[in-house]
């Protein structure tokens, strides 16, 4: 097994995640590569281990590779996946495309250009992939990625402590708006004073996806912003969406319902929400039901519809590290992830009759006694990082019969920003991305949890805009989407 290169800083950004220990040597005639996936549950070392042992047999047999699975928890993963991939120790990764748009790692030489791999892989590879998620893909006409298989976009769910919420005698469906949701939190605070009433969907990020937030991030720019509906292109701070989701925190917080320490929080709300340690998380939904995922939990009505900005097509991507030794063998595991179904499921659901079995009507479930709660492999509750979740078997807590069909129907019904696939080439504005992506990283989480109040910083924020260079580089922004518009 090739070594690892774990330098201190990257050991410090992943303290608080998973990141499992692979104990499988491989044959001395293998190529053995590292896969890192970021993850949303928790995960034990020895049940990482049986998984690695038992993918690592298959994959010989069928591939004459072998793998080491770096498994990060999500909120650490960008930090801790960009660090290791200026060694080699990073074979195929996931992508956090939403975190840092693609062009980002490529302009950074991060990614391997696997333009041509894919020209002449299997067409049962290319025939996964839509024209629109090719194009996410895809920087200045080469192709760096493959897009997760899973919905674009996201709606808004509030999900409850089901003890707290059926002691309080709440109809958790019945709270459609964020006043319903106020009305419900100011309850529970007074009735539950030693839990914390809030607790932020992941980390210390209050609700990552802008599920509930107006604004949605409409171009592949990583700083321009405009409310939903709109194509006034605006900072993250400026939107209206994204003040009046503030003024409701900052509320909170103030009152105590927010937990204190959030912005050190290094936990999942649905793990403290299950747990009883906190009452709600506001979360982004899809076709999947929240409350089948996590035990102990009632996830309210939609409190935001399902919306598709134009970077939601490839926010998730896995690819290939430009520093990969073995980038044909890596491109082999890659295509294998997408169009594999037994290796897909025994990497997102673990091993059978161990982490889950198949039931009598086809369906994957939990073995008995085994519950989210308890389930030593966490990805069987928590399989949307994994790259194709569409060959999978359908969970038998699913809210549908056929994912592919479940996934279409939803990517038919969502609303699409006016802007959706408009991209914008930032390449020679690296040093402005960087400073805008810093600016972001030191006010929003604060200002999402409520922790500081969005008017006693703006005029500071807007001060730091334009020290930047902000307002120049977003009216040619502007300037390049209206042509954009106007040519569709």
């Amino acid at each position: 097994m090739k070594k690892r290169v774990l330098a201190a800083a990257l050991t410090a950004a992943m303290a608080a995640g998973s990141l499992a220990p692979a104990t499988v040597s491989a044959a001395d005639d293998m190529v053995t590569l590292s896969l890192w996936i970021p993850t949303l549950a928790t995960y034990q070392d020895d049940a990482v281990a049986e998984v690695e042992t038992a993918a690592n047999e298959y994959l010989a047999d069928k591939y004459g590779l072998q793998v080491e699975l770096e498994y990060v928890e999500i909120g650490n993963f960008d930090q801790a996946s960009n660090l290791a991939m200026t060694t080699d120790e990073v074979d195929v990764t996931c992508v956090l495309a939403q975190t840092r748009m693609l062009r980002t790692f490529v302009d950074n030489g991060q990614l391997l250009d696997i333009t041509d791999y894919f020209e002449n892989a299997s067409d049962e590879l290319k025939t996964i992939f839509t024209e629109e998620e090719i194009k996410s893909s895809t920087v200045d006409g080469r192709m760096y990625g493959l897009a997760r298989k899973y919905q674009y976009g996201a709606d808004a769910r509030g999900l409850l402590n089901k003890e707290m919420a059926d002691e309080m005698g709440i109809d958790a469906k019945s709270i459609t708006s964020l006043d319903q949701l106020e009305e419900v939190l100011y309850e529970a605070h007074e009735k539950f004073p030693d839990v914390y009433t809030v607790v932020p969907q992941s980390s210390s990020d209050m609700t990552w996806g802008w599920t509930l937030i107006a604004d949605k991030q409409i171009g592949l720019t990583n700083y321009a912003y405009a409310d939903w509906g709109s194509t006034e292109l605006k900072s993250l701070f400026e939107t209206e969406g994204f003040k009046e989701f503030c003024s409701y925190t900052n509320k909170w917080y103030n009152d105590g319902l927010v937990m204190p320490d959030a912005l050190s929080n290094t936990m999942e709300g649905s793990t403290m929400v299950s747990a009883g340690s906190g009452f709600c998380a506001i979360c982004h939904g899809d076709i999947e039901a929240l409350d089948a995922l996590y035990p102990n939990t009632v996830e309210t009505g939609v409190l935001s519809p399902g919306r598709a900005a134009s970077s939601d097509i490839g926010n998730l991507q896995y690819g290939i590290s430009a520093n990969s030794a073995h980038p044909d063998e890596a491109f082999t595991l890659l295509s294998a992830l997408y169009t594999d179904s037994e290796l897909a499921t025994l990497l997102a659901y673990g091993i059978e009759g161990e982490h889950y079995v198949i039931n009598e009507d086809g369906r994957a479930d939990y073995p008995e006694g085994m519950t989210a709660e308890n389930e030593p492999y966490g990805g069987f509750s928590a399989t949307a990082p994994y790259p194709n979740y569409l060959i999978l078997p359908t969970k038998e807590s699913a809210n549908y019969e056929n994912a592919k069909e479940s996934v279409d129907e939803w990517d038919a019904n969502v609303e699409t920003s006016p802007a959706f696939g408009f991209q914008y080439d930032t390449s020679d504005k690296t040093d402005f991305v960087t400073a805008y992506a810093n600016l972001e990283e030191k006010y929003e989480n604060a200002l999402l949890t409520g922790s500081i109040a969005l008017d006693d910083v703006l005029p500071q924020i807007q001060s730091e805009l334009e020290s930047i260079g902000f307002y120049d580089v977003l009216e040619d922004t502007q300037a390049a989407l209206d042509e954009y518009l106007a040519s569709k």
